[in-house]
């Protein structure tokens, strides 16, 4: 595969301290936003709570099993909010992010790096494709492999988020979420990484940082195997709109194939999600060879044969 010409743009020599917060600090940015974000919603439904249910709230002074069972109400009824929780994290994330996303550009210009060509929107229609494929086949291997049965939190986290309203569940893990973690993973960590080092490098460590995020069994699988994907497509279409529209089209497959049970559908009957599951394969491995054609080398300035030797001298 075709690489960003091996020559790295001159930088102002960092040290290690400064390295390490360049690289982690979007994590720990986005780490601490929903930290807060959740214990800001937690303290205000709690308080919420104990005020319109006073008796029970005057009971759990009394004694430990009152308290605990206050506890559980309050969590049982919290839950359920967790999506749009996490929406408003992701709001507050995703300007910042933006932030940091737009002054590494101005640092890249200042420094002379020049970036991979953008990719016509046109050929958009081929990654969205490969990446719904990708996405449906590597579900249907999640339950013909039973994997989401052995992890209680991979089930927790899917009944919290799936307990929200449609029109939540679409604004949030639709757009919102795959918005924020695509400026986070891809938009930053990765092409931080991507302007020391080669493609490979840096699609394994932010795809396995992003897949790590997830905390459970199933979605560090699920995030790292499409985490690999949706650097190959920043890297391809030169811009990070693709990775956010791929990951926004895989998302919104999800709800609304969890609503209208579409995976339901697909096992009960094993032939039928065998030849499902084939047939993702082909369109991912055909979407994949189109999307391979497309040429992200950058416009270098210079002779024809200048650039003829800038381009030989990639990464393959």
């Amino acid at each position: 595969m075709e690489q960003q010409f091996g020559q790295v743009p001159p930088m102002t020599p960092e040290n290690y301290g400064k390295r390490i917060w360049h690289l982690w600090g979007p994590i720990v940015i986005k780490w601490a936003i929903a930290i807060s974000v959740s214990m800001i919603s937690s303290g205000i439904f709690t308080m919420m709570y104990m005020v319109a249910n006073q008796d029970m709230s005057m009971a759990a002074m009394q004694s430990e099993e009152q308290m605990m069972n206050l506890y559980d109400s309050i969590m049982e009824q919290f839950i359920g909010f967790s999506t749009a929780i996490e929406g408003v994290a992701a709001l507050v994330t995703i300007p910042v992010m933006l932030v940091l996303f737009h002054k590494d550009r101005v640092r890249e210009r200042m420094t002379g790096f020049i970036p991979n060509k953008k990719a016509p929107l046109w050929k958009y229609a081929a990654g969205l494709l490969m990446a719904l494929a990708m996405s449906l086949g590597l579900n249907n291997l999640i339950i013909i492999g039973n994997l989401s049965d052995i992890s209680d939190s991979y089930q927790a986290t899917m009944e919290a988020f799936y307990a929200s309203s449609l029109p939540v569940q679409i604004i949030v893990l639709g757009i919102l979420m795959p918005m924020s973690e695509e400026l986070v993973f891809r938009g930053l960590l990765f092409k931080r990484l991507r302007e020391r080092g080669t493609y490979l490098q840096s699609a394994l460590y932010s795809a396995l940082v992003f897949g790590f995020m997830h905390m459970n069994l199933v979605q560090m699988t699920y995030g790292f195997v499409l985490g690999m994907m949706l650097a190959y497509f920043y890297e391809k279409y030169g811009s990070v709109k693709a990775p956010i529209a791929a990951h926004i089209a895989m998302n919104l497959l999800s709800v609304f194939a969890t609503k209208f049970e579409l995976l339901d559908w697909l096992i009960e009957d094993h032939m039928r999600i065998g030849i499902v599951t084939v047939a993702c394969a082909f369109v991912a491995s055909t979407m994949f060879v189109l999307v391979q054609r497309i040429d992200e080398r950058p416009d270098v300035p210079g002779t024809s044969k200048e650039n003829e030797n800038l381009a030989s001298a990639r990464d393959m």
